[in-house]
């Protein structure tokens, strides 16, 4: 049995790496009915996310090889491209991984809940798939009820240190004062409405939402109080606002070099400060090349996030004791599941043999035999054919000298220890 995730992830790859991996939410229902096909699959699920792209895999044999060559070629990469950034843990080491994952402890934000959620929506997508075996499933929500502990029973998730205020904390360093700072945020999902709670109440001077969905859009800053747009109207907006952060869906840069540039133009040089959170970037990458404008991506914001997780850092010891005796906790049940498993064809084949002996029981009888002595021929057939097999490898085992399975024989069916 093998049970096992491959992954990249901010502390492993960088952004160029994590885009280049990453699943986008349309193209889901595909990649898991083709990861789904690979020999040996018994169940899978993808978690794809901003700092991390993941593939969770349950099967009989090992299989990584196998997944690892898939993983490229869906992104149409070269074979083993990238293998030097890819992780691979597996069973009790898979579990751990997945529910320091939901409790926020292996973000590069420290207990951020966001995750959780992506992390469902994962479990979810595969739910809807077909793509999930018992192993796999169990696992999933065996890992939101331990993460669920660690966030209830610990402080990792408290006084949260999110990116949206890593972002505010990083505009103040630019700009100082924001109360003249006009904003312009790209998407309408969680992460941008944490965005806008943030820079609404900093006090800046004006808000603009842009969203593909332009009625998303609208509902958003209605709000807030700011202006809403749809995305046709960005290459007008960007010299209209000083700083622009983005994050959305988009599999592909939305902003070219060539906006930015125009921009620059019409604002006469007066600098912008963008931030992309997207994975893929939102933000082409040749745009940090314009002498005006300051780009950071997600991974930008560690140096800020890391000076404000030190309490939750101190949270930590206590959450991994509780992340061990929950992984012990499925290291149980999976062993259950193996021996159910064999307990499950022994019973089927001793029921098996009763039936047949209790039919040629029958048969006697209707043919006029004693029942006693049909009784009796019925239960001594019984017993011997139920042994035969155990009596032949014991047998062996003693002419072996394989004492281990001589004595588990004893523990087993006498309950001797010796």
């Amino acid at each position: 049995m093998s049970l096992f995730t491959l992954g990249v992830s901010h502390q492993t790859a960088p952004i160029t790496i994590r885009e280049r991996l990453a699943f986008a939410a349309e193209s889901l229902p595909d990649a898991l009915a083709s990861l789904s096909a690979v020999p040996g699959v018994n169940g899978c699920g993808i978690l794809s996310t901003c700092n991390r792209t993941e593939i969770y895999v349950s099967a009989e044999q090992p299989i990584t090889r196998s997944i690892m060559d898939w993983l490229h070629e869906w992104h149409g990469l070269s074979p083993g491209q990238f293998r030097e950034h890819v992780y691979q843990l597996d069973r009790a080491a898979c579990v751990y991984h997945l529910i320091k994952v939901i409790s926020g402890m292996d973000s590069m934000i420290i207990g951020e809940p966001q995750v959780a959620g992506q992390a469902k929506q994962a479990w979810q997508s595969a739910q809807l798939a077909g793509t999930l075996d018992s192993r796999l499933d169990r696992m999933f929500q065996h890992a939101f009820a331990a993460a669920k502990r660690v966030r209830s029973e610990t402080g990792v998730g408290r006084n949260p240190v999110t990116l949206p205020f890593a972002a505010l904390r990083l505009a103040r360093q630019i700009f100082g004062q924001l109360d003249r700072l006009r904003v312009l945020l790209i998407g309408a999902g969680e992460m941008i409405e944490d965005c806008a709670i943030h820079f609404h109440d900093s006090g800046m001077a004006g808000l603009t939402i842009a969203n593909r969905n332009a009625e998303r859009a609208r509902q958003l800053a209605g709000r807030f109080g700011a202006t809403s747009h749809g995305l046709d109207a960005l290459p007008e907006l960007l010299g209209q606002h000083d700083l622009v952060i983005a994050c959305t869906a988009s599999p592909k840069a939305i902003i070219t070099r060539e906006m930015f540039h125009a921009a620059l133009r019409q604002r006469r040089h007066q600098p912008i400060f963008a931030l992309d959170l997207s994975v893929p970037r939102n933000i082409s990458a040749d745009s940090s090349s314009l002498q005006d404008l300051y780009l950071y991506t997600i991974d930008d914001l560690r140096a800020i996030v890391e000076s404000a997780q030190q309490q939750r850092r101190e949270a930590l010891g206590q959450a991994n004791a509780i992340v061990e005796a929950e992984v012990t906790s499925f290291e149980r049940w999976l062993r259950l599941q193996s021996t159910s498993s064999t307990l499950k064809s022994l019973r089927q084949s001793a029921q098996s043999e009763r039936d047949a002996l209790l039919a040629r029981a029958r048969q006697e009888l209707e043919r006029g035999g004693e029942p006693e002595e049909v009784m009796r021929r019925f239960a001594h057939r019984l017993v011997n054919r139920l042994l035969h097999g155990p009596s032949i490898r014991l047998r062996q085992a003693a002419e072996n000298g394989d004492e281990d399975l001589l004595a588990a024989a004893r523990y087993y069916f006498n309950g001797e220890d010796t």
